[in-house]
């Protein structure tokens, strides 16, 4: 039997395990003490911990004391790591990904330029790492002029991927603070500082080819993928095939990959990023010598299975599955599929991480629909790694249905207890510009407003608004009192709790969505909650609910238009025809409840609740003078000191989070007090960072 090492973890590493399985074989995880709490860690064989998943040397240590005969990298971490494929060579065990010739060929981003330029494949001009180095600052803007490079600039980390490392750079003058932030973000995410400038296209479609090489020069190619939903150059969400790219463009792109593969003799699965503008000419980006991300969306386009392939490849043999490598093929895409990457972040707070707990976490059973995940409900996103939950991933006959489909197993999704970049993701692909294909990479940031409102539609709001959905709780669970051991966090039930439910019905309770306050719950009638089969999932139907469901028509909707397909229109019947819906509740901490419906997540406070009190009673000018970091994360550079006056906008501290780093600026003009953190110490959350007062 085999013995099979998987240096990495979350959703990639349940991903590679479950393959290796198929195979029969024994499966170890590379883990570390602060993420002694995976589900992965629990599911393997064997965890071989080490002291960070960058330490080449101890990750291949352990994998030659298990005796491993395979070592997968997944992607991230070291995945393009040149020395630390080599290692793994060096210690007779087959290294599952390209040579490490294939990657420092490759895998640098400059590097990969020049074999580009030889294979006469279109390029962007750049101003390269070695150059900014040996060129005195005073320089840079006179090179980056003759070579056509005019603002704005995008500074790029040479290794790694992600979006990570990368700062888009408006005026020549910040180019210098740009290339630092960008090289210290590249050398924590990947273990590499080097970092160089670039063209900077304003709105093109990013796409890329999926290429595998049988280290001959020979291979193929499995079509395209579109990634230009971004924000901050990280994916959002990602299709197969693309649906500006013809077959005639599909194999010109095809041939143009391929020539690199041929350069390079490339082994592997490997993937070709490309610049498409709207005139059809492209521009090599980079080549990531790993697998992706978003590898599933063509995994169920050509019905092929990549981790599958990596294996063959690695004990010598050419996928079974494939074509032969020595004649150029075009596929042909079997429907489509969208994948939508679900993160630990709030788009409607410039998306900042949320790492935090999953007290509830619920995926899509949808037919026709994939989910790659890492965590399980009871477990947390981890504010050390990436901000990664799951992929979710529509595959249909056409677009238009992949795109219905999406937005349904995204509306079926529910995750409590940390906020999700869900409703954004439903929004998008419910939105007519992304089902009829309009979008480019600056697409987000031009709709980013739009994209943030609330699913909910205004009437149904207002429904809520004028409910008494306490009461209904109240009697729903008093119904069912064993289900509150699911619903909030007391050892057993008891008569308390429907005392404690009944106590809060003089209230006037505050209703959010999302952090939008829309107003306070009224009683009225027309409700009616009953427990569902399962812990915290409820029904809610009743008269008034119809009677707005039936109401809802696209002249009462105004600004949620878009929102045609959300599964509130689905679940509206005729007149005077009852209608249900499912919604989910918990009470992942004291002072809230969360309800999730029509994919959006409302936040319920609980008034009872000295935690909630304590933290209204710091409302006013005087909280506004306490400056909070946003989330969990560690302190990079404190910028500023007792007594420094600051004037708005002015940078005081640096944060990283899920190896994102965050510039925290004054709010307003004020003299800073009390300075309470130092580089190195690490937040547990909204904790206070400084004080700025008035100057008088």
């Amino acid at each position: 039997m085999k013995r099979l090492v998987v240096a990495n973890r979350g959703e990639i590493a349940r991903r590679i395990m479950r393959a290796g399985r198929e195979f029969g074989w024994k499966v170890a995880v590379i883990s570390t003490p602060e993420d002694s709490d995976a589900p992965v860690r629990f599911e393997a064989d064997e965890v071989l911990e080490v002291d960070s998943f960058l330490n080449a040397s101890a990750i291949v240590h352990s994998a030659r004391q298990w005796r491993a005969d395979l070592v997968h990298p997944g992607y991230g971490f070291l995945s393009e790591n040149a020395d630390f494929a080599q290692l793994v060579e060096d210690a007779n065990i087959a290294f599952v990904g390209p040579t490490s010739l294939n990657m420092r060929a490759m895998g640098g981003k400059e590097s990969a330029k020049s074999f580009a330029r030889r294979c006469a494949v279109p390029t962007l001009e750049a101003l390269l790492s070695h150059e900014l180095r040996d060129l005195s600052v005073d320089k840079w803007a006179s090179v980056l002029g003759d070579r056509g490079i005019i603002a704005p600039f995008l500074v790029k980390a040479s290794g790694g991927g992600g979006g990570r490392g990368m700062r888009i750079v408006e005026n020549i003058k910040d180019l210098p603070d740009a290339i630092t932030r960008a090289s210290q973000e590249a050398e924590a995410s990947f273990n590499d500082p080097t970092v160089f400038v670039e063209r900077y296209l304003v709105a093109p479609r990013h796409v890329e080819i999926q290429v595998f090489g049988d280290g001959q020069g020979g291979g193929v190619f499995w079509g395209e993928r579109e990634c230009s939903l971004q924000r901050r150059h990280q994916k959002v969400l990602e299709e197969a095939p693309s649906p500006v790219v013809d077959a005639a463009l599909r194999e010109k792109m095809g041939r143009a990959a391929m020539s690199l593969v041929r350069e390079t003799k490339y082994r592997g699965a490997g993937t070709v990023e490309f610049l498409l503008t709207d005139s059809g000419d492209f521009f090599f980006l980079e080549m990531n010598t790993r697998l992706q991300v978003e590898h599933p969306v063509t995994e169920l386009v050509y019905g092929v299975d990549l981790v599958r392939a990596q294996f063959e490849l690695a004990l010598g043999n050419w996928p079974m599955a494939f074509p032969s490598p020595d004649v150029f093929q075009v596929p042909i895409p079997q429907g489509v599929a969208i994948e939508a990457r679900l993160l630990a972040e709030d788009p409607r707070s410039g998306f900042l991480p949320t790492p935090g707990p999953l007290v509830v976490y619920r995926e899509s059973d949808l037919d026709g629909v994939r989910v790659d995940s890492g965590v399980v409900e009871g477990g947390r996103v981890n504010d050390r790694f990436d901000s990664m939950i799951a992929k979710v991933i529509a595959h249909a006959s056409s677009r238009a249905a992949a795109c219905d489909l999406l937005a349904r197993a995204l509306e079926s999704t529910v995750v409590h207890g940390c906020t999700t970049n869900l409703p954004f993701l439903t929004a998008v692909a419910q939105h007519p510009d992304y089902i009829e294909g309009r979008v480019s990479t600056a697409w987000i940031g031009s709709h980013v407003d739009e994209l943030n409102q609330s699913l909910i539609p205004d009437a149904l709001l207002e429904f809520f608004q004028r409910l008494d959905v306490r009461r209904a709780l109240a009697d729903a669970i008093l119904l069912r009192r064993a289900r509150w051991s699911h619903f909030a966090p007391v050892p057993s039930p008891s008569k308390a709790v429907g005392d404690r439910f009944a106590a809060l019905i003089p209230f006037d309770v505050p209703l959010s969505v999302s952090g939008l306050n829309v107003g306070s719950f009224a009683e009225n009638g027309g409700l009616d909650v009953q427990p569902g089969s399962m812990p915290h999932e409820y029904t809610i139907a009743g008269r008034g609910l119809t009677e707005v469901l039936a109401g809802l028509t696209n002249d009462s909707l105004g600004r949620s238009t878009f929102a045609l397909q959300s599964k509130v229109f689905r679940a509206r019947s005729g007149a005077g025809t009852p209608c249900e819906v499912t919604c989910f509740l918990s009470r992942p901490r004291g002072q809230h409840i969360q309800i999730t419906l029509f994919g959006e997540t409302l936040v319920l406070d609980w008034p009872d609740d000295s935690r909630a009190l304590l933290e209204v009673s710091g409302q006013g000018r005087e909280a506004e003078a306490f400056l909070k970091a946003p989330m969990a994360g560690k302190v990079l550079e404190v910028r500023v000191a007792d007594g420094d006056r600051v004037n708005e906008g002015d940078l005081l501290f640096v944060l990283e989070s899920m190896k994102m780093q965050l510039e925290l600026r004054a709010p307003r003009a004020g003299i800073v007090t009390g300075v309470r953190v130092k580089p190195g110490l690490t937040l547990a959350g909204p904790d206070v960072l400084a004080e700025i007062r008035d100057e008088n």
